[in-house]
């Protein structure tokens, strides 16, 4: 810990396991006052009790990323300790059920659009209304090596949601750079969360035949890429979409 984001405020949706638990604990870790939301109360509970006493801290919202009157209020509370929000990351998704897109029910695309991308233009939206008066701030979006190459039959819809996101990071670049504010992106590749074990099977999962440095990704992997690229260390990036996937893309 070197507490290099003392005094920042940091929010983070999507906080309740996964790489949303691990990007809330290494912010606070470093430091930062960390607003943590999500749907599910008690896996926010368990982030929080999981942060060791240490110069951040972790506070958590209910919140569904759908709901943009919940969102607005989250980013009010995430810029409350220091009256700026100094970093967004919009980090809440869902898989949705897999199966060939001719049989795709309408509510399986309402889901994952509505949750992956929709929550994420809010997120944004509110973050922006913080960050645009400060003339500064970070908001760095999960996307998905899915964005750029689908890989598994089954995933049009959530495929389709993370291109989404890759474009809407770099959209955010181009408008806001001028107010001093980047937009980046980081797109895991196979990564030890709930997400991939809830696919079932073997563990290790097959993809890592496909990997090029022979392991599956874990949440400090995707926690790590998120202090830096929050960090000064990245001040010159923005609009760019961050592969950690073990070489995944490579072939």
């Amino acid at each position: 810990m070197t507490g290099r984001y003392l005094g920042k405020t940091v929010a983070v949706t999507g906080a309740a396991d996964g790489m949303g638990r691990a990007i809330a604990l290494a912010f606070a870790r470093e430091g930062a006052a960390v607003l943590a939301c999500d749907v599910n109360e008690d896996g926010l509970a368990a982030t929080q009790a999981l942060l060791e006493t240490g110069p951040g801290s972790i506070d958590t919202m209910i919140a569904d990323v759908r709901d943009e009157g919940a969102i607005a209020a989250f980013a009010v509370r995430a810029a409350a300790p220091t009256g700026a929000l100094d970093v967004m990351v919009c980090n809440a998704a869902v898989k949705g059920d897999w199966a060939p897109l001719a049989e795709q029910p309408r509510e399986q695309l309402d889901l994952v659009i509505d949750i992956n991308l929709k929550g994420t233009v809010l997120c944004m939206k509110h973050a922006l209304r913080h960050m645009i008066p400060a003339r500064s701030g970070v908001i760095i979006n999960l996307a998905s090596v899915q964005s750029f190459r689908v890989g598994f039959p089954g995933a049009a819809f959530y495929a389709a949601s993370k291109a989404a996101v890759v474009a809407l990071t770099r959209a955010a670049a181009l408008e806001n750079g001028q107010f001093g504010i980047r937009a980046v992106g980081i797109a895991p590749g196979p990564i030890d969360t709930p997400m991939l074990r809830s696919s079932g099977g073997d563990w290790p999962p097959p993809i890592i035949n496909d990997v090029p440095l022979g392991r599956i990704g874990t949440v400090d992997d995707i926690a790590k890429a998120a202090l830096w690229l929050a960090s000064d260390e990245s001040g010159y990036i923005s609009g760019a979409t961050l592969p950690i996937d073990g070489g995944w893309l490579a072939p």
